[in-house]
C-alpha cells in the first residue's frame, strides 16, 4: 500500500507491482490449449442433448449454399434423432441453429467438433 497526497488529504492506495521493478511478478500460467482439451464421444450425446459445437463438415463439396460461413463457427446445436445417410447407414443428426438459412435444418453429428455437452430438458416429463 501506498500513501498519497490528494488535496488536504492522504489516502491509501494499492501498490502495483512494476514489470520492470527489482521484484517483478511471477509470469502467468498459459490457459491450456487444444490440445489440452480431451475430445468428446460424439455417441455421449443422447436424444434430448444440446451441445456447444464447431461445424466443420467432412465433405466440403457438397457444402449446402449459405454454409460457408459458418465452418469454423461455435454455435449450438440440438440432438433430433437419426436419419439413413448415403453413404450408408444411420447417423446422429443435430438441429441447425435458427440463425443458419432457412433451407438447412439438419447436420450430421460427424461434421461437429463438439466442446460441450449442455443438459436439455425433456418436456414430455413434466
Amino acid at each position: 500500500m501506498k500513501r498519497r497526497i490528494l488535496g488536504r488529504r492522504t489516502i491509501t492506495t494499492p501498490s502495483v507491482p512494476t514489470m520492470t521493478g527489482p521484484d517483478r511478478p511471477t509470469p502467468a500460467m498459459k490457459p491450456g490449449g487444444s490440445a489440452d482439451r480431451q475430445p468428446i464421444d460424439q455417441k455421449a450425446v443422447q436424444h434430448l442433448d444440446r451441445v456447444r459445437a464447431i461445424f466443420r463438415p467432412v465433405s466440403s463439396d457438397r457444402l449446402a449454399p449459405g454454409l460457408e460461413r459458418f465452418v469454423g463457427k461455435e454455435d449450438f446445436f440440438r440432438h433430433v434423432g437419426e436419419a439413413d445417410v448415403p453413404s450408408g447407414g444411420r447417423q446422429a443428426m443435430m438441429q441447425c441453429p435458427p440463425n443458419w438459412p432457412s433451407g438447412v435444418t439438419w447436420v450430421p453429428i460427424r461434421d461437429l467438433e463438439i466442446l460441450e455437452i449442455l443438459e436439455d430438458q425433456d418436456i414430455r416429463a413434466g
